[in-house]
């Protein structure tokens, strides 16, 4: 056997990082109900289909919103991610960095950091 020889290559192999967050109708729905009965991973699950595979900003926030309520760590790092480049809510963005980081999210206190240096440069205040 010729141990430098390429790994074979199957079928159902995803060809593209979006193919690897593709869902079935079967598995979406699955997905959907579990969400809604509290589970946070199903609803994070669904946010990466909604960004990669569908293309849905809408839909996609909803989940990863609902995933991060449910305390979803890579979720809240996401969503307050989100929100400090969007740059409108910038105490949300840290609000979630901190709920990340709480739940051991290790990017979150970088994150953090980034957003207070944002607010005390920028002026930043929230709108009244």
């Amino acid at each position: 056997m010729d141990n430098d020889a390429p790994a074979s290559i199957s079928s159902l192999s995803p060809i593209s990082g979006a193919q690897s967050f593709a869902l079935t109708d079967e598995q979406r729905l699955a997905l959907i109900a579990k969400a809604e009965a509290g589970n946070p991973e199903s609803a994070f699950r669904l946010s990466l289909y909604y960004t990669f595979t569908f293309s849905d900003a809408e839909q996609s926030m909803h989940w990863l919103s609902m995933a991060a309520k449910g305390g979803h760590g890579m979720a809240q790092h996401s969503l307050a991610y989100d929100l400090y480049m969007d740059g409108t809510d910038l105490e949300k963005a840290a609000y979630w960095a901190a709920e990340a980081q709480k739940n051991g999210n290790d990017e979150a206190g970088w994150l953090l950091k980034q957003i207070e240096t944002e607010k005390v440069v920028s002026g930043w205040s929230p709108l009244t």
